[in-house]
């Protein structure tokens, strides 16, 4: 419930690994040209529901910029007449264009899912009854009394776990729902740490030159800022505090939603969900509950209830044949038996004939 996808072949990583569905979180128009060949059959991968691009505010250029009111109105009618079911608000969004953000999509039936702005408090978000709040942005301004000024891991290390009960039922009351992605934020920065171990992998050879390149500059700019291994250490200081707040937050019953972001560095598509799904069992959470989450909630949450998420007459035909039970263990379905898609079949050597062709195109054949 939370990836970026423009590229065929993690269309492949994704069914390959039990995935069905997913919602992309920033729409362009090769994920929508992708999304439309799976669509008709013509490629192999899930079905796609895609927000618009990305709405942010003034003083970056990363996304779609918004300065005024009518430019955020007029951003996301053009998102409304492009068939996009939801609006994507940013960080560096003011108040106020946040707010007509939210009243305009409201307006036009899209959903709103966000990063909490810099500019603005959780509770002020909640109050705004957005959809979804990605990767708990704004829960470690709430948890921790640091001073706030960007991405800030300290803040999430250094919270005062006092304030998780309470914030859990906060959002609990408000309705919106939570995607933690806590594979990103934890694994990604923590593949830079040992980034010789990350490029070893048997994954690695799904990730394209490009792909290799751009994780390599990323490893780069963040070696030239901080130490690495202190990096890494931070972000587990700050998973064990976010595995509390999703512990919390499911107590509370607050909605949850699970999602990867990948392809962030070394969160590979599809493979990444079985770290995802371990990490909300480290949580507290059952296999029956993150199971349920992962499928029947998630349509709820796409208000696609009956069409996708569960086994009934007249959904789409989603379903995994595997040589276990996910309730006992996640491990049979990072390898299923089979996947049907949209009522499309692949049975497990179709499967393993999809990834080595993937990896052939990423990188050339696999060594042996």
């Amino acid at each position: 419930m939370h990836v970026h996808i423009f590229n065929p072949d993690d269309g492949i990583l994704f069914l390959a690994n039990g995935v069905t569905t997913v919602r992309n979180m920033s729409g362009r128009d090769d994920a929508n040209a992708l999304a439309e060949r799976i669509d008709r059959g013509v490629t192999p991968g899930p079905t796609i529901y895609s927000s618009g691009p990305i709405i942010n505010g003034p003083g970056t250029d990363w996304g779609a910029v918004a300065t005024t009111p009518a430019e955020m109105r007029a951003l996301i009618a053009g998102q409304a007449r492009a068939g996009y079911i939801a609006v994507k608000l940013y960080e560096t969004l003011p108040p106020a264009l946040f707010s007509a953000g939210v009243s305009e999509a409201r307006a036009r039936g899209l959903q709103i899912y966000a990063h909490v702005p810099l500019s603005m408090s959780l509770d002020q978000v909640l109050s705004l009854r957005i959809d979804s709040i990605e990767h708990l942005t704004g829960f470690d301004r709430a948890l921790s009394a640091r001073p706030a000024d960007g991405w800030d891991e300290a803040r999430w290390a250094e919270a005062d776990i006092r304030r998780i009960g309470p914030l859990a039922r906060a959002v609990a009351r408000s309705g919106v729902w939570n995607d933690a992605t806590l594979v990103t934020l934890v694994d990604a920065p923590c593949s830079f740490a040992d980034i010789a171990a990350a490029e070893a992998s048997p994954d690695y050879r799904y990730a394209s030159p490009r792909q290799r390149a751009l994780w390599r500059s990323q490893y780069e700019e963040v070696r030239s800022q901080r130490d690495v291994r202190e990096a890494c250490a931070m972000a587990q200081r700050a998973h064990r505090i976010r595995l509390m707040m999703i512990r919390a937050l499911r107590r509370a019953h607050a909605p949850l939603l699970i999602g990867s972001d990948a392809p962030q560095p070394f969160v590979y598509p599809g493979i990444s969900l079985q770290r995802e799904l371990g990490y909300h069992l480290d949580a507290g959470l059952t296999r029956a509950e993150i199971l349920r989450i992962a499928s029947y909630d998630a349509a709820h949450f796409l208000r696609r209830q009956g069409e996708f998420g569960e086994v009934k007459a007249g959904a789409r035909a989603d379903l995994l044949l595997l040589d276990g039970d996910p309730e006992l263990g996640f491990e049979p379905l990072g390898r299923p038996a089979g996947v049907m898609a949209a009522g499309r079949w692949y049975n497990e050597e179709t499967l393993m004939g999809l990834l080595e062709e993937a990896a052939q195109r990423a990188h050339g054949p696999a060594e042996h």
